[in-house]
Order: structure tokens, then sequence, then C-alpha cells
């Protein structure tokens, strides 16, 4: 998991010329006006997602994880925290769905947390355990892009 400001996206590309391509994405402005919904930049290796959802506690969220997909989140207003934790050792509640590239898991005892807020992104690589939308006191309206990022066989 990496969590930084957008603004600091270029130290990051180098890990794959998708994950560029998804920074790039980032940048252009009308994403914050497009709706809810799903938004096909190179197919199924590159596309994104538009949110706005209100936080919630904690205890109504679950851990998820990708085998596929690298996602960056990137909050564009608002603020969230965000659980992230080894897959080892974590009990699966909702098995593997390969159409939708995700499983569930039972939240843990502990894990690590991390506050996002208007203009940061949190970027996770598949295999990451990671639980988002979470409210940090009082609930919260957050609007989100979460590029979806295919990795391998570029």
């Amino acid at each position: 998991m990496i969590v930084d400001r957008i603004e600091n996206a270029g130290l990051y590309c180098g890990r794959s010329e998708r994950i560029a391509r998804g920074f790039e994405l980032l940048k252009e402005r009308q994403l914050a006006d497009k709706p809810n919904g799903r938004y096909d930049v190179d197919g199924d290796s590159l596309f994104y997602l538009a949110q706005r959802y209100t936080t919630q506690p904690p205890a109504e969220r679950r851990f998820e994880s990708h085998r596929k997909y690298a996602d960056i989140q990137l909050i564009l207003s608002g603020r969230e925290v965000m659980g992230n934790t080894p897959v080892s050792g974590l009990t699966v509640s909702t098995p593997y769905d390969e159409a939708k590239d995700i499983v569930f898991y039972n939240t843990p005892q502990s894990y690590s947390t991390v506050e996002v807020s208007e203009g940061m992104f949190a970027l996770f690589f598949p295999g990451e355990a990671h639980m988002a939308a979470c409210q940090l006191g009082a609930p919260t309206d957050v609007h989100k892009i979460v590029v979806k990022v295919r990795m391998g066989g570029e």
C-alpha cells in the first residue's frame, strides 16, 4: 500500500506503465464532473469508477482484496479512514469472485489505519487487504475516483 498526495504521483509511475497511465488519468479535471459509474479507458486493462457515498463505521465495512487489479483510490472531496492488513491470517467471509476480482474477509482484531482526505490517494496492489469508506468520528460525504489497473501481462 502506498498513501501520498496526488502531486507526488510521479514518484510511483515506474512500477508499471498502466499505473503511470492511471495516474495521468487522475490529472484530468473533468473526472470530478462524472456521475457515479464505470468508465473504460483501455477495456478491462484500465478503467475507473466514479463514486459518491457517505462513510460508515468500520464495523459496517469489510476488508477486501483483488488478484488481478491494483486500485488507485483518489479522494476528490471529503475524508475517510482506510484499513489495511496482510491477507495472510485473514478469514474469508465471501469467496473469491473471479468475474468481479474480489474476495471479502472478516475484520481482524487489529489492523493498521490511515486517514485519506481531499487530494490524497491510496494505491493497493493485488493481494493487499484493504477496507475503505470508513468514517472518522462522524459520517462524511466522499467523492472518489478508483482507477482499476490490471497488473501483469503488459
